[in-house]
């Protein structure tokens, strides 16, 4: 069963706005650089100087990819919403 974003804010559940998504995508990329070597420089981190686990780190960039993405697609949609409105509205006024 789907819950639309008015039932889970009904059920007391938050969501989370545009920006506060925005922030928290900001706030893993100043983290540490390698979260950032992705959207900054379009190039994985190659060398960990203090180790890791590789798996983990892709892991999250691609998290971190793919919420940029749907910010960027939920941008686009919100500007198309409103073009449509003014078209309507101006052929309506005709």
């Amino acid at each position: 069963m789907v819950l639309s974003k008015f039932q889970l804010k009904g059920a007391g559940m938050a969501i989370a706005s545009r920006d506060e998504k925005q922030a928290v995508i900001e706030a893993l990329k100043n983290t540490n650089s390698k979260y950032a070597k992705p959207f900054e420089k379009g190039k994985m981190a190659r060398v960990s100087i203090m180790g890791g686990n590789w798996e983990e780190y892709a892991t999250i960039v691609m998290g971190m990819v793919s919420a940029d993405t749907m910010l960027d697609i939920d941008k686009q949609l919100e500007t198309l919403n409103r073009n449509i409105e003014r078209l309507i509205a101006a052929l309506g006024s005709k």
